[in-house]
């Protein structure tokens, strides 16, 4: 039995007569006539009854059409699920993010592309910008969102997708919270809330680096990997801390978000998309199409190797 036939039968079925579904199948109706023979002789039954030049479905031909139809359907999806695949329209994709990619960017990235490639399931995982980059290396993850600069040399392709800079967190009763901008030669007698030296070891160092063109060593009272974790000590009156401008959007907490008066060029760090296109991944492809439409960049794509 084979998917034609089938699919021969199925047409006779519905139009009930050779010539026009030979039309149909665009074949000549002899060969329609010994292809249906030939199934009918392997399924040991009568499809159709021949009588009178009429033609009708046998109880036989009955109870097989919906199965023939349900057959021919699942057929065409999966002939439809590997064209899509190769296209890099079905299949999984993996995602890795830092946390402040949930503030913008991530919501108006996802819903698009969700939206367009219905058939590609997601899933995100939230770490920061080490461990993505090195479970984007070691083939766990195909795309990750990371924040840059990145100092150390990583064999991936990077894109940034969203400007940003440092803006200072206050606690809501500093003297400096009235204020819309604050120097960091400011905050050197300040107890700082620091990035993680392990975890987080790029925004670390260009943080270190900013506070010594201040002309200052920072007090490091705490340290920890996620901005948010930052505020929240803020807010508990530890320290201070420096943290991308995104993290402030929409915030009711009890601290003020800062921008740095004077600011070197260094005070720059963005929300970029990591990728390996050695790897011929058209999923990632197509999201990384679509972000970079949907991206506000000042700079082009980066490669590091």
């Amino acid at each position: 039995m084979k998917l034609h036939q089938l699919r021969q039968f199925v047409t006779l079925a519905e139009t009930l007569n050779f010539h026009r579904a030979a039309e149909i199948l665009n074949i000549a109706q002899p060969p329609l006539s010994i292809s249906l023979r030939k199934l009918e002789t392997e399924l040991g039954a009568p499809l159709f009854s021949r009588e009178n030049r009429r033609v009708e479905l046998t109880a036989a031909g009955v109870a097989a059409l919906s199965e023939a139809r349900r057959t021919l359907f699942h057929a065409e999806q999966f002939r439809l699920a590997v064209k899509q695949s190769l296209a890099g329209e079905q299949g999984v994709l993996r995602i890795g993010f830092v946390g402040s990619a949930t503030q913008a960017l991530l919501p108006r990235v996802l819903q698009p592309f969700a939206q367009r490639f219905p058939k590609v399931d997601l899933v995100l995982e939230e770490s920061w910008t080490t461990d993505l980059l090195a479970k984007l290396d070691q083939g766990l993850m195909d795309l990750a969102i990371i924040r840059v600069p990145v100092f150390d040399s990583v064999p991936a392709r990077i894109d940034v997708l969203e400007e940003d800079s440092f803006v200072v967190v206050v606690p809501a009763a500093s003297p400096l919270a009235g204020r819309d901008s604050v120097g960091l030669e400011e905050l050197r007698d300040q107890p700082f809330i620091f990035y993680s030296k392990t975890n987080v070891p790029n925004l670390r160092s260009l943080v270190m680096l900013m506070c010594h063109e201040a002309g200052f060593d920072p007090i490091i009272a705490q340290e920890t990997i996620q901005a948010q974790t930052m505020i929240s000590l803020v807010e508990s009156g530890l320290g201070v801390a420096l943290v991308a401008s995104v993290s402030g959007h929409g915030s009711t907490r009890g601290v003020r978000f800062l921008k740095i008066a004077g600011a070197s060029p260094r005070n720059r760090i963005s929300l970029a998309l990591a990728s390996r296109p050695d790897r011929n991944n058209l999923i990632a492809e197509n999201f990384r199409a679509l972000a970079l439409t949907l991206a506000t960049p000042a700079n082009g794509p980066l490669i590091s190797k």
